[in-house]
């Protein structure tokens, strides 16, 4: 649309002495001259020319930018007829635009650019998208995204054309505000008014919203903050920038229950014994409002995000709400000219409001059901085939941010845009596309994530063709620099992985309601070539990735770059680093380890880095942002320093050595050191930890009583500990099992390490044994290692697609980046007796000995579409009939199992299976119904074998590769 060359017919916007004028007629709608101005204000950011902005044709000579609402502009009247634009199909459509060049529109005018909207808020996105294509970041302001530098602007010779949306209503919900966003507001942005989120806050993020392609505001709530009606200024504002606004689950009929009613004067919030207080409540609001484009949510729920009170029995309660909801409606009908059926209105069943509509609950069918998400990004309950038909459409409430059970995640936005898609995707294809709102809670930092919401609700399938990697670079190239948008998506991918995992909220193992004391992280510092080391390995990889980008980014750009790249990935590394660097000096002080002391100092220096780092957030752009971030959200447990251990022993230099999958306290060890069994082509060095736990140096020697024993070093010194690594030498190894020996001597002791290996002959890329399918090549090949094979689910030997479809997804695994999702979206679901002729299947060949064995799958938390929906998979072993398995845990916030799925991102699901010989097997996984998610899966063919967080690595034969 922009180019910086004069080509064939493109027009002038800035070019030398010329800058065209920007006309906008003062009979449009009001939000038309708002995103006019905005659009001048933009140019002069990019090129340092100002255009005038005008209401009259009379004053426009050679070129223009025509900017206007199709029957409110008679300068777009005009462009129209000398263009061969559809007006009356673009009329037709919501929230549509065009914007492209016309020739001789006017006599005085040669060309002109013109931007014509549908209505007034398809005006506002064309104008503003020309800003963007111009370099003007949507983030300009509340990121500090700087603007290129251009001396010139051309409007290439072309129409486009954008919209209807995908989804009508798309807007944000801030919420849980009173430690960021409120604070900032009242204190930072606008003091004017100390008590409260006034306009010159609201009209800032309603300039967003509308560069954003949103069009509602479920405003800010919580106790502490006035009602968005009561701060003079804010309904108006949002009726100049034509923002619908609502109100959130827990606020009927445009109230703040929090704010707005007093129990002393209005008495008690209960329908059953309050009715009449509470209607004229709700009337005075609905007859103050009703000339403006609102949203109503009807039903009623307690003040703040609690059950609805009165009604001792179910039926009571059903009863009580259905005599609420038809009391509201008559209200809305007396106070509207049009009937009450065409007045927008939404009813979530969020949490126990969800019961009542279960149990007979009539909810009118023009009312939108909004379904919420469980708060952790995965929707609870979508609508049935019956549902669907409702005049009034389905919406989606979906969190960036959530406070509550079973722990907050309001701080580092880390839901993956790779689950919001898959997610809101299905919810689409399922007929949700009336509203979709996103808890953003203090929008700030969740810019990334909510743009990307944002373009979802826009265009779902032209958006979720892409990977959300590809997404990624795409933003991070118009935000900072082309030459790097790969290195920062990359970062960014990486960074959602390891949230995924676990986030950095929840690296306390603890809960709130109440708030729990802080438990052991469960990432083992001693299998698997120590887990939560390699955790923390690759934060540090990406946040020293993101400092070096930053350094070779102009220095305007690196306020931004902090703002939405680098105080997440430095924050979430901390947080990290504070509990496991902790949790590793508790294990070392056990250990009689010197070097406890160090890890314990680590652990209390990252918890400084998140101090430090927040400081230096708020302090950005000369403290515009002082207030918005907190370095310990609500003052929770998880950002308390924690326990940590320390060894106190004087005595001299004393060698010690612990070895890989050993986490014995001093003393209790056993007495031969043994490492894990290491097996040819499949697992990586071993470690051997050689400690001291006294003061002094220890000088240590290493060495090797078989020659096919690889040492990575063989002697040195150390005064606290060293870790020393173990490989083989395969070509030298014996053909067969053996056990190798090691000697450490040091500080007047020699210790010995027992090296199991098992060699292997390097496998065949044909089929399993007696397998009579000719299929494709089959590799990779899975091994049984020290009592399980490990599988990560996109590293199939084969895939054998059927009616369902296995899909690989990037973004949603917790270990590769990549899992496997059962397709369609909305697709067919498989009968169990019909698994093997109509469920597509993954195929994973594997080595392992006769005998029983447990197949743990790990899927992602995802839950059926409806209550009576199952949600499954199958598994099987060679040719025994497949186990079918319903994995979803949907027990609402108090579910334990729930509870721990959601903070580890993962199910994790067992079925128990005989092995009838030894040798090559084949795991099958069958997808029986959509949006089931593989992340990965372990066979286990020893209950002894050691678990840890994420699981053992893959246990794959790397020589096939």
């Amino acid at each position: 649309m922009i180019t910086h060359e004069p080509s064939d017919g493109s027009v002038p916007i800035v070019a030398g002495e010329s800058v065209a004028d920007i006309y906008v007629d003062g009979n449009d709608h009001e939000v038309a001259t708002i995103a006019a101005t905005d659009l001048g204000d933009d140019i002069e950011r990019v090129t340092g020319r100002r255009p005038a902005v005008t209401d009259s044709l009379a004053e426009l000579s050679e070129t223009a930018v025509i900017v206007g609402t199709i029957g409110r502009s008679a300068g777009v009247e005009r462009c129209l007829q000398a263009s061969d634009v559809d007006a009356a199909a673009l009329t037709d459509e919501r929230e549509s635009f065009v914007v492209g060049t016309v020739d001789d529109p006017l006599p005085s005018l040669e060309s002109c650019v013109l931007i014509a909207g549908s209505d007034r808020r398809g005006t506002a996105y064309g104008a503003y998208e020309l800003s963007k294509r111009i370099g003007v970041s949507p983030w300009y302001w509340w990121a500090d995204v700087p603007t290129p530098d251009r001396e010139t602007l051309y409007a290439t010779e072309d129409l486009e054309r954008a919209g209807p949306p995908s989804v009508r209503y798309r807007g944000v919900f801030v919420n849980d505000e009173d430690f960021g966003f409120r604070e900032w507001a009242q204190q930072t942005h606008d003091p004017a008014t100390p008590d409260g989120i006034g306009p010159e806050t609201y009209e800032r993020l309603f300039e967003l919203l509308l560069r954003l392609k949103a069009n509602t505001i479920w405003p800010a709530m919580h106790e502490g903050t006035k009602s968005f009606y009561r701060c003079a200024g804010n309904r108006e504002a949002a009726e100049r920038y034509g923002i619908v606004v609502g109100t959130s689950h827990c606020e009927p009929m445009h109230r703040n229950n929090v704010d707005e009613w007093d129990r002393e004067t209005d008495g008690e919030w209960n329908y059953a014994t309050n009715a009449e207080r509470i209607r004229e409540y709700w009337t005075d609001r609905v007859a103050e409002v009703a000339g403006q484009e609102n949203l109503f949510t009807v039903g009623m729920r307690g003040i703040h995000d609690s059950g609805m009170p009165g009604g001792d029995t179910l039926e009571e309660r059903v009863d009580l709400l259905q005599r609420v909801i038809d009391d509201q409606r008559e209200i809305l009908d007396e106070h509207h000219e049009s009937p009450v059926e065409t007045v927008p209105q939404l009813f979530c069943p969020y949490k126990e409001t969800l019961e009542l509509y279960r149990n007979g609950l009539e909810v009118p069918e023009d009312v939108c059901l909004v379904w919420p998400d469980d708060n952790f990004g995965y929707l609870r309950r979508l609508p049935t085939g019956e549902e669907r038909a409702r005049s009034g459409g389905h919406g989606v409430y979906y969190h960036l941010s959530y406070w509550g059970r079973p722990h907050d995640h309001q701080w580092l936005c880390s839901v993956p845009p790779a689950l919001t898609r898959e997610e809101l995707h299905r919810a689409y294809r399922r007929g949700v596309d009336t509203l979709w709102m996103a808890n953003v809670g203090d929008l700030k930092p969740a810019e990334k994530e909510t743009e990307y919401f944002f373009e979802l609700a826009w265009d779902v399938d032209g958006v979720a063709e892409r990977s959300a990697t590809d997404w990624l670079a795409e933003w991070a190239a118009r935000e900072f620099d082309p030459a790097h948008a790969d290195e920062i998506a990359d970062v960014l991918a990486e960074y959602y992985r390891l949230a995924l995992a676990r986030k950095p909220e929840h690296v306390g193992w603890n809960a709130v309601y109440p708030n729990t004391e802080k438990n052991e992280p469960t990432f083992s510092a001693v299998d698997h070539g120590d887990e939560a080391r390699r955790r923390l390995e690759a934060y540090e990889r990406i946040d020293e990735a993101a400092a070096a980008i930053r350094e070779e980014l102009p220095e305007k750009y690196r306020t931004a770059f902090f703002h939405l790249v680098e105080y997440q990935i430095r924050c979430a590394r901390a947080m990290n680093e504070g509990a496991l660097e902790a949790m590793r000096s508790r294990l070392y002080a056990g250990q009689g380890r010197t070097s406890a002391a160090a890890y314990a100092d680590r652990s209390r220096a990252a918890l400084d880095r998140i101090d430090a780092a927040t400081e230096r957030y708020n302090a950005s752009s000369n403290g515009k942002w002082r207030g918005m971030m907190s370095a310990s959200p609500r003052d929770l447990p998880v950002f308390d320093p924690p326990a940590t251990g320390r060894v106190t022993d004087d005595q001299g230099p004393t060698l010690e050595v612990a070895v890989e999958g050993t986490a014995a306290v001093a003393g209790t060890g056993p007495r031969t050191r043994r490492l894990p069994t290491i097996v040819q082509g499949v697992d990586r060095p071993r470690f051997v930890d050689c400690y001291n736990r006294g003061g002094g140096t220890i000088e240590w020697t290493a060495t090797a009583a078989d020659d096919w024993i690889d040492l990575e070093r063989t002697s040195g010194t150390f005064e606290t500990d060293e870790r020393l690594w173990v490989g083989v030498e395969w070509d030298a190894a014996p053909d067969s099992r053996t056990t190798g020996r090691i000697r450490i001597a040091g500080a007047g002791r020699e210790l010995e390490v027992a090296v199991p290996i098992r060699p292997r002959e390097r496998p065949t890329a044909g089929g399993v044994d007696g397998d009579s399918e000719p299929g494709p090549k089959r590799t990779p090949v899975f091994v049984e290692s020290n009592g399980r094979v490990a599988i990560e689910a996109d590293h199939p030997t084969t895939v054998r697609q059927a009616e369902t479809r296995w899909e690989p997804v990037d973004g949603l695994s917790r270990t590769t980046g990549t899992a496997m999702a059962g397709r369609a979206i909305d697709g067919p679901r498989v009968d169990a007796d019909a698994i093997r002729e109509r469920a597509a299947r993954l195929e994973y060949d594997f080595e392992a000995d006769a005998g029983a064995v447990r197949v743990e799958v790990q899927l992602l938390p995802t839950h059926a579409p409806t209550e009576s929906t199952p949600h499954r998979y199958a598994v099987a072993i060679d040719g025994a009939a497949p186990t079918v398995v319903d994995f979803d845990a949907n027990g609402g916030e108090h579910d334990p199992q729930w509870q721990r799925n959601v903070l580890r991102s993962s199910v994790r699901s067992t079925t128990d299976h005989e092995l009838d010989r030894g040798g090559r097997h084949t795991l099958s996984l069958y997808a029986m119904d959509p949006s089931v998610v593989v992340d990965r899966a372990v066979i286990y063919t020893d209950d002894d074998a050691r678990r840890s967080y994420l699981g053992p690595r893959e246990t794959r034969d790397r020589r096939l590769e």
